[in-house]
């Protein structure tokens, strides 16, 4: 129980923020954070690793219930109202560079985030997201260019 008092305290912030660059909902956002660590309390005692494992574990984690979250239709209806709400208050998120992340295709917009916010390595992001380092370059490669167009769009 201590262990995970001590992961949660040291990780619950990061896997809100993955998970609110993937889902870019709030509400969502939270419910897969809580569903990360609630996967965490029950498999603690099962596994045995470090700490930086724990991180690498837990975004693996956040990415699958993000995924998982996605894929159900009545998401698919509710996040288009979503998106139309939040143009109109589009100035008023907490972080313009993860607002214009909304713009930027999923696949890309991960290995973004996980590269410049978390300061995982390319090696590292291609394990979290079970994709090759190549792979993984030209998802930042991508993600780049589309995150400099968004930025130039809106000057």
């Amino acid at each position: 129980m201590e262990k995970f008092e001590e992961i949660f305290k040291l990780y619950n912030k990061d896997i809100y923020r993955l998970a609110y660059s993937y889902v870019l909902n709030k509400q969502d956002a939270e419910d897969v954070t809580q569903k990360t660590f609630l996967k965490l309390y029950i498999n603690i005692k099962k596994l045995n690793i470090t700490n930086i494992e724990f991180k690498k574990w837990l975004f693996r984690v956040a990415i699958n219930e993000c995924k998982n979250l996605i894929k159900k239709p009545w998401n698919k209806i509710f996040q288009n109202l979503y998106f139309d709400q939040q143009e109109n208050k589009r100035k008023q998120t907490f972080d313009i560079s993860i607002d214009e992340f909304k713009n930027i295709s999923k696949k890309n917009r991960i290995s973004l985030y996980l590269f410049y916010y978390e300061g995982f390595s390319i090696k590292e992001i291609a394990e979290i997201t079970k994709k090759t380092e190549a792979s993984v370059k030209m998802t930042l490669k991508r993600g780049r260019e589309e995150l400099k167009k968004e930025m130039e769009g809106n000057e």
